[in-house]
């Protein structure tokens, strides 16, 4: 029997594939909303709220805002399922060998690679498709480089973000979708309402650099006239 855990009254944020946003790189995002309360097993750190998606020359980032603490208890599971067709459509469902035993899939581009998050444990975990199973491409914990995913600017691929938990229960919470769930064990596809994100080109730093120096100079310069 599930207790419901108390989580704290505002919304928290869990990185999933995480850039050093801190940084001076420039980063190009794109945000993606989802109903509030579409999850009804009285849980809120599995009822999504938002995603954004952001790259940086290097890397790809993905911030799930959910409506509680994901770290509150240490059976909360996020998974992030990323097609880019490499299989001709045909990628792999999540109870596939090598995966996590939930049956989801991403029916149309199929899913080619799949980010598990358990943020109780800090724990990540990135899995590439084969063609027959699921294998580790790397253990991440931040940050994950787009070279990995197979990924450069220009380049687009759909995904989709889901909440779970540790247990026999599978999708609970869809970003594709507003469909109101609750603790059930109902396969599930995203078939054609994955969503679309395009990595974007990034100036390098050293070029943005210069053109500080060169917006500095002409300010330097129209002051200089002025008196």
């Amino acid at each position: 029997m599930r207790k419901t855990m108390k989580t704290q009254n505002k919304t928290l944020s869990t990185l999933i594939l995480c850039t050093g946003l801190a940084s001076a790189l420039p980063v190009c995002a794109a945000s993606y909303s989802d109903a509030v309360g579409d999850f009804t097993g009285g849980v809120s750190a599995l009822d999504l709220t938002s995603v954004s998606v952001a790259n940086d020359g290097t890397t790809v980032t993905f911030t799930l805002n959910l409506a509680g603490d994901p770290t509150a208890a240490t059976w909360y599971n996020y998974y992030i399922g990323i097609s880019e067709n490499l299989y001709g459509g045909v990628g792999g469902n999540l109870n596939g060998s090598g995966g996590w035993g939930k049956d989801i899939q991403m029916s149309n581009g199929g899913m080619d690679y799949f980010v598990g998050a358990y943020p109780a444990y800090a724990g990540y975990s990135l899995l590439s498709w084969s063609g027959s199973a699921w294998s580790t491409t790397t253990s991440v914990t931040i940050p994950v480089s787009l070279s990995a995913l197979g990924l450069a600017p220009g380049n687009s691929f759909t995904f989709d973000v889901w909440t779970s938990d540790s247990g026999s229960d599978y999708v609970l919470d869809a970003l594709s979708d507003g469909t109101s769930r609750s603790w059930n064990s109902s396969p599930f596809d995203t078939g054609a309402n994955a969503l679309s994100y395009t990595v974007q080109s990034v100036p390098e730093p050293s070029l943005l650099l210069g053109l500080g120096l060169v917006g500095g100079l002409v300010l330097r310069r129209e002051g200089s006239a002025r008196s």
